[in-house]
């Protein structure tokens, strides 16, 4: 997977599951991305802190890196197709929703 330095994805479980995008102007970044800039300079966490906790809110396990990074995995020089969910301010909500009903 080709990513941009301002792009991200975060895995869930272990799994690519959302897409997360810093443009130039945070305010195309569907409002998650300034919440998360803010958060960086305020506590000088880590981008990885950051979705690891945020995560934990919505009892999700969440990473910016996968625990494959580096292994032998069979396969995986076969292209494959991924589909993320853009995450943004409005999914958060959807997440928090669902949690909160279950």
């Amino acid at each position: 997977m080709e990513l941009e330095f301002n792009e991200n994805v975060i895995y869930e479980n272990d799994i690519p599951k959302y897409y997360l995008s810093f443009s130039d102007d945070l305010k195309t970044a569907y409002g998650i991305g300034n919440w998360i800039m803010i958060d960086l300079e305020k506590n000088g966490q880590k981008l990885r802190d950051v979705i690891v906790t945020l995560g934990k809110s919505l009892d999700k396990e969440w990473d910016i890196f996968s625990s494959n990074v580096g292994k032998q995995i069979d396969g995986s020089w076969k292209s494959e197709k991924i589909e993320l969910t853009l995450l943004t301010d409005k999914e958060i909500e959807k997440i928090k929703t669902h949690y909160n009903n279950v």
